[in-house]
């Protein structure tokens, strides 16, 4: 696993990394639009890419593709807001990126996203018989066991009941790329608590999402961590597809200083 002490290094060798050592894979959908055959949609592709960020004292270079750092921050707004948020206004400060993939298709005829981040982490859950967020819920069983090794933030739905990803393999509707956030409260080699994360993701786009999804992250790691009094630590990441689209190839090739 490479471990990174700053955003710069993460994303310069990592970027380096699929231009030198990605594959070449020819995916036939695109989030829920078919693809096949289109020249531009080939993507150069690591798989199992795993990484560890001790720090982040450089979050700006996170944005040096999507210069979306306005955005991340109002998501991350939405994300922890304790209310369930389908589309929300975040999205409005991006809108070339997610405005196509708003449906029209629900009972109102208000257009909303087939998920949302706010949905899914907000969703009402039982502790101790209390009715509470998912996300309230994990806090709570951090702060009553250090040593859990259950306060797992699932973003990919099974519920029958609620979201059924699995419905929507046939690429009906989107999914989404994280799989899980899992907490893990655990001392450093000083002796100190500190809070880790560990993100796991089926898919993410390097150009257009992966430092996004970076930034959002180690926020929420900041944002639990101060909720239980505890330090933040270190940010492990597994995405199952880490890729970049042709039509981006020239940015891959291209020093992030100069693109910045």
């Amino acid at each position: 696993m490479r471990i990174y002490g700053n955003a710069y290094e993460l994303m310069s060798e990592t970027g380096r990394n699929l231009v030198e050592m990605g594959h070449i894979v020819k995916p036939k959908t695109y989030q829920n639009k078919k693809i096949e055959g289109n020249e531009e949609m080939i993507t150069r592709e690591m798989i199992c890419e795993q990484y560890c960020l001790t720090e982040l004292p450089d979050p700006e270079w996170l944005f040096v593709y999507t210069k979306a750092k306005d955005w991340a921050d109002k998501e991350f707004e939405e994300r922890v807001s304790g209310v369930v948020i389908n589309p929300g206004e975040a999205w409005k400060l991006r809108k070339d990126m997610w405005e196509e993939f708003l449906v029209y298709n629900f009972v109102d005829d208000d257009p909303r996203f087939d998920y949302t981040y706010p949905e899914r982490i907000n969703q009402r859950v039982k502790y101790h018989d209390q009715v509470m967020t998912k996300l309230e819920a994990i806090i709570k069983l951090l702060q009553e066991d250090n040593d859990t090794r259950k306060a797992v933030l699932n973003i990919f739905g099974e519920s029958p009941s609620n979201y059924c990803d699995s419905n929507y393999y046939d690429g009906s509707a989107r999914i989404p790329c994280s799989m899980y956030y899992d907490f893990l409260v655990r001392e450093n080699a000083r002796g100190e608590k500190v809070l880790h994360i560990d993100y796991h993701q089926r898919s993410s786009d390097f150009i257009q999402h992966f430092g996004d999804d970076v930034y959002l992250a180690w926020k929420l790691m900041e944002y639990v961590a101060e909720r239980i009094n505890i330090k933040p630590g270190h940010l492990f990441h597994t995405i199952d597809s880490l890729h970049s689209y042709k039509k981006d190839w020239w940015m891959l090739k291209t020093s992030i200083n100069d693109i910045k």
